[in-house]
């Protein structure tokens, strides 16, 4: 999935390097330069926190060398004595408030002596972590649950972004664990199964959303039909509120009302005709803003069935908010 920018944060970060001084020593060429480095942070939605603190490492064979710097009104200024000339790697974290890496980014650099070096560094998204912890408690069957196998989706993908398949029961529960999950709005589905391989109990989709470099921790049992999920953020754009949907015929006539961050440039309906199926673009429709209502023709051959609707904000490079709280009606 390409992350193009929901909005930018330009960090210009400044190492000035005096003449004087032997600070580091690596087998590089005499003399000493200067580096200039300019950072643009790429957000995307649901970051949970703004950047507080811009990390740099810069390092060179066996030498390394760090800089903290608060981020204040946008930028960020340090100064790094003796810095001998040669190639060095240059590594960018952005912290928040919570000492989580949320953006980081990487670039070389040749610095030479006497001279400055301009260095230009792209921060993205760091991979967030996610932990889905599944009960079997409630589950009405004479033949003891097994194992299980948990599916994660997400809307832009035809099959199954991750599946854990034959997990044991550890502690009452069974527990999934993983890292490197890009930050987006996520689909997952449980399948309970008797020691022979039968399925015992297939679960509806449920939702969660995974914050830039944050653990995501999500709780769901079948006996309660809940799912609680530990997330804070601060969503770019927000979701569309006040989800209203009428049915005339085949027609569905959705109306919403615009969050009010102003970062909205078209919304994205979806629907879905049972809760054991899932939202997919196959079944959704574009509206541009600022117009907050869209006409949805429904399938014919799906009269009888419980339609359900969320609405999800696009801005300008096209991605997509959380969902809307979601809106069920009988389609008749």
């Amino acid at each position: 999935m390409n992350w193009r920018p929901a909005l930018r944060l330009c960090l210009a970060v400044t190492l000035a390097i005096a003449g004087a001084g032997c600070a580091l020593r690596p087998p590089a060429a005499a003399g000493s330069g200067s580096m200039v480095v300019a950072a643009a942070i790429k957000s995307i939605p649901s970051a949970p926190s703004m950047p507080e603190l811009i990390v740099l490492t810069l390092s060179m064979g066996g030498f390394s060398l760090r800089q903290e710097m608060p981020v204040d009104g946008g930028s960020a200024h340090g100064a790094v004595q003796s810095l001998a000339a040669g190639n060095w790697l240059v590594d960018a974290v952005a912290v928040d408030g919570e000492g989580d890496a949320i953006y980081a980014g990487r670039a070389k650099a040749q610095v030479k002596r006497d001279s400055v070096t301009p260095v230009s560094i792209t921060l993205r998204a760091v991979e967030g972590r996610v932990r889905i912890q599944v009960s079997a408690a409630g589950i009405a069957s004479s033949v003891p649950v097994h194992s299980a196998d948990i599916s994660v989706y997400y809307a832009g993908s035809s099959s199954a972004y991750r599946s854990y398949k034959d997990l044991r029961e550890e502690g009452g529960h069974f527990v999934v664990e993983d890292t490197g999950y890009p930050p987006r709005s996520y689909d997952f589905r449980v399948v309970l199964k008797a020691e022979d391989g039968s399925v015992l109990y297939e679960s509806e989709y449920a939702g969660f959303g995974v914050c830039p470099g944050k653990f995501t921790s999500v709780n769901w049992s079948p006996g309660l039909g809940d799912i609680q999920v530990d997330v804070e953020f601060l969503m770019a754009p927000g979701a569309p509120v006040d989800v209203s949907v009428g049915v005339d015929g085949t027609q569905a006539a959705v109306s919403w009302a615009a969050p009010p961050d102003g970062l909205v440039a078209s919304y994205r309906v979806y629907w879905r005709y049972s809760l054991f199926d899932r939202y997919t673009t196959s079944r959704s429709q574009q509206v541009e803003a600022p117009a907050t209502s869209a006409l949805v023709s429904l399938s014919s051959q799906q009269k009888g069935s419980t339609v359900h609707f969320v609405v999800v904000a696009r801005d300008s490079s096209g991605q997509e908010s959380l969902r809307s709280s979601e809106v069920a009606v009988e389609y008749r």
